[in-house]
């Protein structure tokens, strides 16, 4: 699969934390507290609640993907644990993700696998108002494959 596939056309941002809604620390499961369309405007949820949960100091995880624009019938969703928040203005939530060895989804003859991709590293920044970058790494020859790009169309 080519990485034209996470060229994604509309992505949703996804910001998830613990037990935000009571901010109670003994619940066992994660809670939808906000998602935005690619252009960062509400779907559901509520931005102030994710903002008091990272205030709280409450763990907030990042959901992103998307289609391709080839074949929309595929589709990629990521969750990662958010690793370092800020809050700008106290309006908007900016989280990154720790770095992560790339992968590759594979389809052929029926069959759904995923693989590593070759030196291939990666971080994120995704915010609340739909604004994204990245920075890939290629770690055997310790360069920069792929330069942090602004990306407007939400989490890429």
């Amino acid at each position: 699969m080519s990485y034209k596939f996470f060229k994604i056309s509309i992505i949703l941002l996804i910001f998830v934390a613990f037990g935000c809604g009571e901010f109670n620390r003994g619940e066992e499961s994660w809670k939808l507290v906000y998602k935005h369309d690619a252009e960062g405007n509400k779907v559901t949820g509520d931005k102030q609640l994710l903002i008091d949960a990272v205030r709280a100091g409450l763990p907030v995880r990042v959901g992103f993907g998307g289609r391709s624009k080839v074949d929309s019938t595929r589709s990629v969703e990521h969750m990662a644990d958010a690793k370092f928040l800020t809050i700008l203005d106290g309006e908007e939530v900016f989280a990154q993700i720790d770095r992560i060895l790339g992968q590759q989804p594979i389809r052929s003859d029926g069959e759904m696998k995923l693989r590593f991709r070759d030196a291939n590293q990666w971080v994120k920044i995704a915010g609340t108002n739909g604004y994204s970058t990245g920075l890939m790494v290629d770690y055997l020859a310790d360069t920069v494959v792929s330069p942090s790009t602004d990306n407007w169309r939400g989490a890429s």
